[in-house]
């Protein structure tokens, strides 16, 4: 995926840190979010769907649970519940409960559920990791709990859908939702400086370590990797669209114990290509795009 037509990618990014939303593993179990009086909207509009029976594969995806294998991974469940209006009424564990940022929760019961697009419509999705060795998470079977968080930029907000699997049958299912803003994220620094790299094209330019580490494969000559770099100027040849609204963030389990590296991977839902932006901030604390791999 080249330049301008790169929007089927996944950003590697700077990830959201939301503290007690990943249980196993060691971590934290969900608990009730937050101390701010700051409470954010309720989950938005753009996520919930007024109608819940018209979606893409409704009619493949009866009302039984899926087959073993399309649990095994998060990513094979996932990208079926976020189509499916059916079977998020049968993988919502009721009733489901809402923690606003200022401590106070609400439940959602069955009979009051909306399709909620997880995805919001797009044809891929942005996922943050802390370095490329934590990529390996998204293929590992052994992941029990996961999240996926709407990141809105300029609202400074984030709809976080957290997720269990089941230890008896192994079926995923939505435990808890939370709306936070971002002052809840140890990535706030980062997510701050991504909303202003995306939507100013000199503010960009000024952001981006030069040279440019670049690599990309070579379509005619057997999908050989190219390495090399390029100049700032260069860079707007090359750059894929970016999200300048919303990142739609994927979290199997990854932590940022690194603050001044942020992975940004853009990953097509359908076709798997994907492009990678790699962020690292210099000693004056100004994050800087050092490696570009499309």
């Amino acid at each position: 995926m080249r330049g301008k037509t790169a929007l089927k990618v996944i950003i590697v990014a700077c990830c959201i840190s939301v503290p007690g939303l990943l249980g196993c593993q060691g971590r934290a179990p969900l608990s009730a979010v937050a101390e701010s009086t700051d409470t954010p909207d309720t989950l938005s509009d753009d996520a919930q769907v007024e109608s819940e029976d018209t979606f893409a594969f409704d009619e493949q995806i009866s009302d039984e649970s899926l087959p073993i294998i399309a649990d095994e991974l998060f990513d094979d469940f996932v990208f079926r519940f976020d189509l499916s209006a059916r079977l998020q009424r049968a993988r919502v564990r009721f009733p489901l409960v809402l923690s606003q940022a200022n401590g106070e929760t609400e439940t959602i019961e069955q009979r009051e559920w909306r399709h909620h697009a997880l995805f919001l419509g797009q044809d891929f999705c942005t996922v943050m990791w802390n370095s490329r060795s934590q990529m390996a998470l998204s293929q590992d079977t052994s992941v029990c709990e996961a999240r996926v968080e709407q990141i809105y930029l300029h609202s400074r907000t984030i709809n976080v859908y957290a997720f269990e699997r089941d230890s008896t049958d192994g079926l995923w299912m939505l435990t808890r939702m939370a709306d936070l803003p971002f002052e809840h994220s140890e990535l706030q620094d980062f997510l701050d400086f991504y909303r202003q790299f995306a939507t100013d094209s000199t503010y960009q330019r000024q952001h981006i370590r030069e040279p440019l580490r670049y690599t990309t494969i070579d379509e005619d000559a057997e999908y050989e990797t190219i390495a090399g770099t390029i100049d700032a100027d260069q860079w707007f040849e090359f750059a894929p669209e970016l999200p300048q609204d919303v990142l739609t963030n994927v979290n199997y389990g990854q932590d940022y114990p690194n603050p001044n590296r942020m992975v940004l991977q853009m990953r097509g839902l359908a076709n798997g290509l994907q492009t990678l932006m790699i962020f690292h901030r210099n000693v004056s604390g100004q994050w800087q795009l050092t490696d570009y791999e499309n």
